[in-house]
């Protein structure tokens, strides 16, 4: 008799958080109206623009509210889809705060040093940080959770999201592919660490059933088992 062990549930198979589609449209609601404002040229939005030398100067709030603002309609398309479709799933699981208000916060570390790294009259917008931060921590957190999957299927499937959508098709100047990566990599960072400091709890989500499986009778057919037996011998 064997005792086979299969998987049923675990943190993943739930939502944990209500209003999550609001919340997410919420999040592109944001960036849509100020990158409009942005564009018409209002006085006041402009204060929101990331620029290094006047970030330096102590206007710092800049590094945060840079992140709601875009270039054009097209760097807005491009950051929304995915900011609305990440902010969605990830207040699903984790609530708001995690989704939302600390992306935000930690967009603007991002965007800090991104300036810097860059330096001169280095001038910074868009939501791409947060946006990339939210695939980092989603990705870590998906290959800590789904633990039913081997280690090389989780793999396999977040490499082929990180090709696909995080990899870009062609070069492009003006795009601060640093921004992109290093709030990659921090996201990737905070996600293993909430998983770690969460690890009991996400956990205790997990179940397993346990089955018994019983051999199946074989019948032996000892005159032709003995015949093969010769053609080989």
């Amino acid at each position: 008799m064997e005792i086979k062990y299969q998987f049923k549930e675990n943190y993943f198979s739930h939502k944990h958080y209500k209003n999550a589609l609001l919340w997410a449209l919420f999040s592109i609601t944001n960036i849509i109206v100020i990158s409009n404002l942005y564009w018409q040229e209002i006085n006041f939005i402009k204060l929101f623009l990331g620029e290094l030398k006047f970030v330096l100067t102590c206007e710092i709030w800049r590094v945060f509210t840079t992140s709601f603002l875009h270039a054009d309609i097209g760097h807005l398309m491009s950051n929304s889809l995915m900011y609305f479709i990440l902010t969605f799933y990830l207040t699903s699981y984790f609530g708001p705060l995690f989704s939302y208000f600390i992306p935000l916060i930690f967009g603007g570390i991002i965007n800090y040093i991104t300036l810097l790294y860059y330096g001169g009259d280095a001038i910074l917008l868009g939501a791409s940080g947060v946006v990339y931060y939210l695939w980092g921590v989603w990705i870590s957190l998906y290959l800590l959770i789904q633990r039913q999957k081997s280690w090389w299927e989780r793999l396999l499937r977040m490499g082929a999201v990180f090709l696909i959508l995080l990899v870009p098709t062609k070069y492009e100047p003006q795009t601060s592919y640093f921004a992109h990566y290093f709030g990659l990599v921090f996201g990737l960072v905070i996600g293993t660490s909430y998983y770690i400091l969460k690890r009991n709890h996400i956990n205790s989500f997990s179940k397993y059933e346990m089955k018994l499986i019983e051999p199946m009778p074989v019948d032996i057919d000892y005159g032709v088992a003995e015949k093969e037996y010769e053609k080989y011998h």
